[in-house]
């Protein structure tokens, strides 16, 4: 019971301190809200723990309808309790964030190593380039999130480093725990962020494109079933309907901890929130004719339909999975690799095989990662091109190192 307990009363959300994703869901602000730490949500972003499942499947909020009882920084009400009572003579009560719902991410390079990109030929067309402390501060995020009221969420992110780059976020409507509306974009469940990242980029990407999502999650004392179907607009310039994008997603899991509740199961690794499960997913993606484009989706230019499945587990310190899916219209197959391994609770070591298009530029990656407090990390990442990627003119993916540094408050 006492492993159970430290995952139920360590605090929900951290900054994401890995790798820059468009699928973070977790900030500071939510830190704030509730006082805590960063891993219970998370056990080395983007991976969510069963605990940051479980606060995502409730809309941002605190498993167990126990939100206002862990919240330290009180909600600023708008409107008197009563008026729920006369409505709608009177507007319907709620409440906002009672301290500014903020947050900032920084992160870069310290050192950034490239390979000589060579033609068929074999001459340096591109020398080998090494570089040192040039951009630690490179990239910063301000990142929005919290709680309206007893149903509605909201989460979003904004670039500060691009200024042409156009805010991402989305707004929850809860109608009951676990049954959840999104409107706008940066869906995170779609986005995979609940696993590992074992599904980047197997399934073509609905990150920025606006549309709605509907989530059904269950699972109070172990496992459950999760079932998540969406409509999105493609954002190119061959069409731009809600419906250019569909797509349908089931995910059972067997054992560990609730997919609703976060609690009542095994845990592996109770202190990155590890628990011991299976998890087998089955993943169908649809577009119109013309809106999956070389600009949008690279990987499935002139595809109409992705479907695939995925396996992921965790073991004690061990967490891993594997993804494949393939294309109707292309023919293609695509495949990914993951496993991670803490080395200590503030120290993750993974390795990450990718292969998209039938193999077409396969990549292992190998990376270590340091959390060296809470808000701050530090990972290296060796990116090996196991198959060489020829133009006419060059080698366009060249071995790449590097070691990034990121910190949030």
């Amino acid at each position: 019971m006492k492993k159970l307990t430290f995952a139920s009363i360590v605090s929900a959300c951290m900054v994401p301190i890995l790798f820059y994703s468009q699928e973070s869901s977790a900030i500071p602000a939510f830190a704030r809200k509730y006082q805590t730490s960063c891993f219970t949500c998370h056990s080395g972003f983007p991976t969510r723990n069963a605990f940051g499942e479980a606060f995502r499947n409730n809309g941002y909020r605190w498993p167990g309808g126990e939100d206002e009882e862990h919240t330290k920084q009180e909600q600023l009400k708008m409107g008197a309790d009563g008026w729920k009572k006369t409505f709608p003579s009177s507007p319907w009560p709620t409440d906002i964030p009672g301290f500014a719902p903020l947050a900032l991410w920084v992160r870069g390079n310290v050192v950034n190593y490239s390979e000589a990109v060579k033609n068929p030929a074999g001459t340096v067309v591109t020398p080998e380039t090494l570089n040192y402390g040039t951009g630690p501060l490179g990239t910063a995020t301000l990142f929005f999130g919290g709680t309206m009221g007893d149903n509605f969420s909201a989460f979003g992110q904004y670039n500060l480093s691009a200024a042409t780059t156009a805010p991402t976020g989305h707004v929850i409507w809860a109608f009951a725990p676990g049954v959840n509306l999104s409107l706008g974009n940066g869906f995170t469940d779609f986005a995979f962020g609940s696993a590992i990242s074992t599904y980047t980029g197997v399934f073509p990407s609905t990150t920025l494109s606006n549309g709605a999502e509907f989530t059904y999650a269950a699972g109070e004392k172990t496992g459950g079933v999760k079932i998540f179907a969406g409509l999105a607009q493609a954002g190119t310039a061959n069409t731009n309907k809600i419906d250019d994008i569909k797509y349908v997603r089931v995910k059972y899991k067997i054992g560990g901890a609730g997919l609703l509740s976060g609690a009542g199961g095994v845990y592996g690794n109770e202190y990155v929130g590890l628990d011991n499960h299976l998890a087998i997913g089955a993943t169908l993606v649809s577009a119109q004719k013309k809106v999956l484009t070389t600009a949008s989706a690279v990987n499935y230019a002139g595809e109409t339909l992705v479907y695939g499945a995925d396996l992921t587990g965790n073991v004690g310190n061990f967490t891993g999975g594997v993804a494949v899916s393939k294309d109707q219209d292309l023919d293609l197959t695509n495949l990914r690799v993951d496993a991670g391994y803490f080395v200590y609770p503030w120290m993750k070591a993974a390795v990450v095989y990718t292969s998209l298009r039938d193999g077409e530029n396969p990549t292992l990656a190998t990376s270590l990662t340091s959390y060296l407090r809470a808000n701050l990390s530090l990972a290296a990442t060796y990116t090996y091109r196991t198959k060489e990627r020829l133009t006419p003119t060059s080698n366009t993916q060249p071995d790449t190192f590097n070691v990034q540094a990121s910190w949030s408050f």
